[in-house]
């Protein structure tokens, strides 16, 4: 991500936009105190993140468990050689790992289709800053004020996840007979024109589902820019001395700049599988948000301000080889504190 100090920008040029009009507007008419510019810290909260289809594999499936046909798994092979398998054998044929030869009589060969996993993350707290621009539309005789608040926010949202994790693996496993040879060392792979050792061409098959069994490993990322966009009505009521009260609430409008990236590693018993992927995004959202906070005022053209926000933006998707990440931000929480300006 680029430097914080780079959201200072757009800040700024939000703030001359909506503070000089309205500040010569003011001036002219002999007003003051009717407008009031804010810059605020803000902490977000409660954007969850959530990682699915993680080390999902689907292979494809080897043809029915008979000779003359070329099988393809995800630790070897068993195809047709260049005599058409006379014999019912072949020395087209290749394996990866030692353990695939169990004893004496058979060769295994396997194809793993590994279910999809899915992990959470909020790392929470984000960082981001705010400019707002009040105008009081009217100021009651008991003292307050009520008008309209427009306010443009950014958030910096970083997530990772190392997370490993278990997959059920849905594992076909063919059992060719050796008829008596002993296999090269692992891996090894023959050829379509040969010649070389023979096994049998028709295999034994098994099916079974092992709960657990693929371990996943690696790391998955979402970098994004949220921006925000609040308007709506708000009020300010005065308390006790300098101290007053104001709400807001209205509509939010955002939009993210968001990049996810995946590596991951997936092993069962056919292997491991090794699978990577990046992909940017730009998303608008709209929704809603309600805002509280008290603001002292320090000196007559000065106020510090605290408060909390809730914001509701939906959420956004994005999805590379398969994989997919998704950021919840219906149900944003944040933490302010600023200045406020009056004029």
């Amino acid at each position: 991500m680029n430097s914080r100090f780079a959201i200072l920008r757009p800040l700024a040029a939000v703030g001359a936009l909506v503070v000089i009009p309205f500040g010569a507007a003011a001036q002219s008419a002999g007003e003051s105190d009717w407008n009031h510019f804010g810059v605020d810290f803000r902490l977000g909260l409660n954007m969850k993140t959530t990682f699915s289809n993680i080390g999902a594999s689907t292979a494809s499936l080897p043809p029915p468990a008979i000779g003359g046909v070329d099988h393809n798994y995800s630790d070897g092979f068993v195809r047709v050689d260049s005599s058409g398998d006379k014999g019912g054998v072949t020395w087209n044929w290749g394996y990866q790992n030692a353990s695939q030869v169990p004893g004496n009589d058979t060769i295994l060969m396997h194809t793993a289709n590994v279910e999809s996993s899915a992990s959470t993350r909020n790392d929470d707290p984000h960082l981001g800053l705010e400019g707002t621009y009040e105008r009081d539309l009217g100021h009651f005789s008991s003292g307050g004020a009520w008008g309209i608040k427009l306010a443009f926010g950014y958030t910096e949202l970083d997530v990772h996840d190392t997370q490993p994790l278990n997959g059920n693996v849905s594992l076909i496993t063919d059992a060719y007979p050796l008829g008596g040879i002993t296999p090269p060392l692992a891996p090894y792979s023959g050829s379509f024109n040969g010649p070389g050792p023979v096994i049998g061409d028709t295999p034994t098959r098994s099916i079974s589902t092992l709960q657990g069994a693929a371990q996943i490993t690696g790391n998955r990322q979402v970098e994004a820019a949220l921006y925000d966009f609040r308007l709506g009505p708000y009020v300010a009521l005065p308390l006790f001395g300098q101290l007053s009260c104001q709400f807001s609430g209205g509509l939010a409008f955002g939009f993210a700049n968001s990049t996810f990236s995946f590596s991951e590693t997936t092993t069962t018993i056919a292997g491991a599988t090794q699978v990577s992927g990046s992909e940017h995004h730009v998303e608008s959202m709209v929704g809603f948000y309600g805002e509280a906070g008290l603001a002292y005022q320090i000196i007559p053209e000065a106020s510090v301000f605290a408060g909390g926000q809730y914001q509701y933006l939906g959420d956004f998707t994005q999805t590379v080889a398969g994989r997919s990440a998704e950021v919840d931000l219906r149900h944003s929480v944040f933490f302010v504190v600023g200045l406020q300006w009056h004029f």
